[in-house]
């Protein structure tokens, strides 16, 4: 297996001629589909097994975080950060101005793998909407996290879509595929979606972009951002 992936224009850079690479998303795994490729591996306990106790370690995992630990696993690095400004060396923690979050990196052993997976080149010939940057206006973090009722950017590819038609717009999934769309849109063009944030719930997301194609904008296509977002 390989991770497979196309070039297009990269409306970032200045160079008309820089491309980018999209990677073609293959499978979209969850806590359950991953168990059952555990158990594909000859785990001797069940699949019930395995959930619990992955329940159990995503908790205890999650509370460490939140108590101020760091949380450095094989996967991935975690560990409390607070972001925004504060004034003066007496400012203190303001629910208003400043955002508890935790900040994610990769672990030793994602690390090695990503270094050793192979890649392959494909053609796209497909067209659907393509997501290369989002950033959080408010915090002017990329790629990373969201402010629920901020402002939100998505830079990229064949971003435009019909407002009119509500499979077409901004979607946000959340851990349990539950889809929030914003509804207000500043502005919309090909290349860059300006928008008001939903009042998201704290969690995970996945960040769509859905468009509509052919003469009746029938067929409705999707593109999502390569990196998850998190609403702390």
């Amino acid at each position: 297996m390989s991770i497979k992936y196309y070039l297009k224009s990269n409306p970032i850079t200045p160079d008309p001629n820089d491309q980018s690479a999209r990677v073609v998303t293959g499978k979209v795994h969850d806590v359950v589909s991953i168990t059952k490729e555990m158990l594909k591996r000859g785990s001797t306990i069940t699949e019930a097994d395995i959930l619990a106790v992955l329940k159990v370690f995503f908790e205890v995992t999650a509370d460490e975080v939140a108590e101020g630990n760091n949380v450095n696993l094989p996967l991935v690095n975690i560990r409390p950060s607070i972001s925004g400004v504060f004034t003066s060396i007496t400012d203190s923690f303001d629910a208003s101005r400043h955002v508890k979050r935790a900040s994610v990196s990769a672990g030793i052993l994602l690390t090695q793998k990503m270094t050793e997976a192979n890649v392959e080149k494909v053609t796209q010939s497909i067209v659907t909407p393509s997501l290369i940057q989002f950033l959080d206006v408010n915090t002017q973090n990329t790629n990373s996290s969201l402010t629920a009722g901020g402002i939100g950017q998505i830079v990229g590819d064949e971003l435009k879509f019909n407002a009119t038609n509500p499979l077409e717009g901004i979607f946000f999934i959340a851990a349990d595929n539950t889809a929030t769309q914003a509804t207000i849109i500043a502005s919309k063009t090909e290349g860059k979606l300006v928008f008001s944030i939903p009042a998201l719930s704290p969690g995970n997301y996945i960040l769509e972009v859905r468009k509509g194609y052919g003469s009746t904008n029938l067929v409705v296509r999707s593109g999502s951002l390569q990196d998850g977002l998190i609403v702390s």
